[in-house]
């Protein structure tokens, strides 16, 4: 089977363009399946079943590993079955029944929901500064990562592919799952907003100043509370306020 996985990764690089990233993420997740089948005596594409894919489910469960990274293996399974299934490697693809972990927007203790409802809705247009204000935001909501480590993102950060960012932060290393909505709007950003604001400069920041650099903290802090005013919300909202407790 190791050798259709590195097939499928080829594939991926060649036709779908893939970054280095995504091709070690599918490579390492394909890859520890494949030990885990054959541990069970399935040594063929062919005599893999809808019952060893949840029972590999279930031993990724009792490994303890986080919703983020199941979630993510789910992604790689599933891509690499539905490879299979259109190669004509497999009948039927015994996958379609595999669901990630759910992952719900946990609702922060320093603000109400309403008030978080209220200034994601605010960054509502086109322009690359808005697109980008607004996948700020949600990324910042879906993940609960420090703004320290949101303004420290660079582009081969983000798999949207997969649907997870990782953080290279001193003392976070984690892998995160980004909901329906940031992936959305991380989507459109990446579409239209960012080249935009990058000014010609050949930087790998994921989230540009209006100068093309970096954005500092104090900057998103400012960012933030223009919305929050925006928004008609009385007080004080940080971004603490909208990060996961």
């Amino acid at each position: 089977m190791e050798k259709i996985v590195l097939e499928y990764v080829e594939y991926l690089k060649e036709v779908k363009g893939i970054s280095l990233n995504t091709e070690m993420a599918y490579r390492r997740d394909l890859m520890k399946l494949v030990r885990y089948l054959d541990s069970q005596g399935i040594h063929e594409v062919a005599q893999i079943t809808a019952t060893n894919l949840n029972s590999y489910m279930l031993h990724m469960e009792k490994q303890k590993l986080t919703n983020t990274t199941i979630s993510r293996n789910v992604a790689s399974i599933k891509g690499f079955f539905n490879y299979l299934f259109k190669k004509k490697y497999i009948k039927e693809d015994v996958s379609e029944g595999l669901t990630s972990p759910k992952i719900e927007r946990r609702e922060p203790k320093s603000a109400s929901k309403e008030d978080v409802e209220k200034v994601l809705a605010i960054p509502n247009g086109k322009t690359p500064k808005l697109l980008r204000d607004k996948a700020m935001i949600e990324l910042l909501y879906s993940t609960g990562i420090m703004v320290e480590e949101l303004v420290s993102l660079k582009i081969q950060d983000v798999n949207l592919e997969m649907g997870y960012l990782q953080c290279h932060f001193p003392g976070n290393q984690n892998a995160y799952p980004i909901d329906k909505q940031a992936l959305k709007a991380m989507k459109a950003y990446l579409k239209n907003g960012r080249e935009p604001l990058l000014k010609g400069h050949g930087s790998d920041v994921l989230f540009p100043n209006i100068s093309g650099r970096k954005m500092s903290r104090q900057g998103f802090w400012k960012i933030l509370k223009g919305y929050a005013a925006k928004a008609g919300i009385e007080g004080t909202i940080t971004p603490s306020m909208l990060r996961h407790s």
